[in-house]
């Protein structure tokens, strides 16, 4: 897994997608004005998520 960061020419904001080994997108961001907000989005990510948690709407409690 790993982090695909790259800028719009569309217009001009900074995107990241979340990739599989296979390279298929798993997730995409909002659009940043700045590449460092990105980043420290990534990193936020990154550290998080080790330790996050499922929550599981539809029987609305936290998978174990």
């Amino acid at each position: 897994m790993y982090f695909y960061l790259f800028k719009s020419t569309a217009n001009n904001q900074w995107y990241f997608n979340i990739r599989a080994a296979n390279h298929e997108r798993i997730a995409s961001s909002e659009g940043y004005h700045n590449k460092q907000d990105a980043i420290n989005t990534i990193n936020v990510i990154r550290r998080g998520a080790a330790t996050a948690g499922i929550y599981d709407a539809s029987v609305e409690k936290w998978a174990a």
